[in-house]
C-alpha cells in the first residue's frame, strides 16, 4: 500500500470515530490534515506559504523601522495601524472565512509589526541605557500574552524565539564578556531553562483544554531543542565557569557531558515509550546520533590528524548505511499496514 492509500485508511477510521462521538468534528478536522489524500499536500503547502510569508513581510518592517529616522512619529502610527488592522482581519478570517491558517499568520504580522513597534518606540525615546536584551524581553512577554489571548501557536514560537535571546543577551552581552552560549557557564543556564520549558509543556498537556495541548507541543519542542543544544555545547566546550573561562576543559569533563548526553537520549527513548510522546524519541535518536560522532571527532579523530580522509570515509558511510537501514525500515512498516478494504 502506498503512502495516500495509507493515509485514506486512516481518514476512515477517524470518520468512524466521529460517528461513535469518540472524536469531536473539531478534532477530526485537526487530525485528518496530518493525513493528506491529495498528490500534492495542500495544506502542507498553505501553512509553509503563510509563515514564510508572515515571516518575510516582517522582517520588511523591521527593516522599514530602522531606516525611517526622520518620520518616526508617522512610522509609530502606521505601526499601531497595522497592528490593529492585522489582528482584526486575522481574526475575521478564522471565524468568518474559515481560512484559520491565513488568519493565524496575519496574526504572526500583528506580532512582527508589534515588535517594529516596541523598537520604534525605544529608538524615539531612547535614555541612552542601550539594554537591548531588556527590549526583546518586553516583546517576549507581550507576544507571550497575545499568544493567549489569541491562541495561536505562531505568536507562541515567536515569544519564545525573543526569550531565548532574551536569556543569552541579558546573561551574555550584558555581563560584559562578550558572548552569547560560550562563557559562565551559559550553556549550563539554557539547559536548565529548556528543563523549565520541558516542565511547563508537561503542565499544558496535564490542563486537558485543547489550544492548551497544541501549546504543549510548541513547549516540547523548544525545551528539547535548548536540552539537546545545551548538552552538545557542553561535551564540546565544557563547563567554561568562571573559575576557567578559556577554551582548555580537560577531556575527562567533556567526556563526562557527552556520557550525560547520550543518558538523556537513552532516557527519552525510554519515557517516550512509557508516554507514547513519538517527539520525545525522534529528538533523543538524531541527537544521540550526533553525540555518537561528536564524541568520534574529538576523541578518535583528532588523535590521528594525518587519517582524517579515513575518519570522513567511515563517518560518510556510515551515515548512508544508518540512511539505508532507515528507509528499509520505514519501506517494512509501510509494506506491512493494514490495506483497503474493497
Amino acid at each position: 500500500m502506498n503512502k495516500l492509500g495509507l493515509h485514506r485508511v486512516v481518514r476512515s477510521e477517524i470518520d468512524l470515530l466521529v460517528a461513535q462521538e469518540l472524536l469531536s468534528p473539531a478534532q477530526a478536522a485537526r487530525v485528518r490534515e496530518r493525513y493528506p489524500t491529495e498528490p500534492w499536500d495542500l495544506s502542507s503547502l498553505a501553512r509553509w506559504f503563510t509563515v514564510l510569508g508572515a515571516v518575510t513581510s516582517g522582517a520588511g518592517l523591521l527593516l522599514l523601522g530602522a531606516q525611517m529616522d526622520a518620520w518616526r512619529t508617522l512610522l509609530e502610527v502606521v505601526l499601531v495601524g497595522a497592528v490593529v488592522g492585522l489582528l482584526g482581519l486575522g481574526r475575521w478570517l478564522a471565524r468568518s472565512r474559515r481560512m484559520t491558517r491565513s488568519g493565524a499568520a496575519l496574526e504572526l504580522l500583528a506580532g512582527f509589526a508589534l515588535q517594529g513597534l516596541t523598537i520604534a518606540l525605544a529608538t524615539h525615546y531612547s535614555v541612552g541605557t542601550k539594554n537591548w536584551p531588556g527590549l526583546v524581553g518586553v516583546d517576549a512577554a507581550l507576544l507571550l500574552a497575545l499568544a493567549y489571548v489569541l491562541g495561536n501557536r505562531l505568536l507562541l514560537v515567536h515569544a519564545l524565539v525573543n526569550l531565548f535571546f532574551f536569556v543569552g543577551g541579558e546573561t551574555g552581552y550584558v555581563s560584559g564578556w562578550g558572548m552569547y552560549w560560550l562563557g559562565l557557564t551559559y550553556p549550563l543556564r539554557f539547559l536548565g531553562i529548556s528543563l523549565a520549558v520541558l516542565g511547563v509543556a508537561w503542565l499544558h498537556g496535564r490542563l486537558g483544554r485543547d489550544a492548551w495541548r497544541a501549546f504543549s507541543r510548541v513547549y516540547l519542542h523548544s525545551g528539547l531543542l535548548g536540552v539537546h543544544l545545551s548538552l552538545w555545547f557542553l561535551s564540546v566546550f565544557g563547563l567554561l565557569g568562571a573559575d576557567h573561562p578559556g577554551w582548555s576543559a580537560g577531556e575527562g569533563e567533556r567526556v563526562a557531558f557527552s556520557a550525560l548526553w547520550a543518558a538523556a537520549s537513552m532516557a527519552s527513548v525510554w519515557l517516550a515509550g512509557r508516554t507514547g510522546v513519538a517527539t520525545l524519541r525522534a529528538y533523543a535518536v538524531t541527537f544521540f546520533v550526533i553525540d555518537c560522532y561528536t564524541f568520534y571527532f574529538q576523541f578518535v579523530a583528532a588523535r590521528s590528524a594525518v587519517l582524517w580522509w579515513l575518519h570522513l570515509l567511515l563517518v560518510g558511510g556510515s551515515l548512508v548505511l544508518l540512511a539505508l537501514r532507515v528507509e528499509r525500515r520505514r519501506a517494512m512498516m509501510s509494506a506491512s499496514a493494514p490495506r483497503a478494504s474493497g
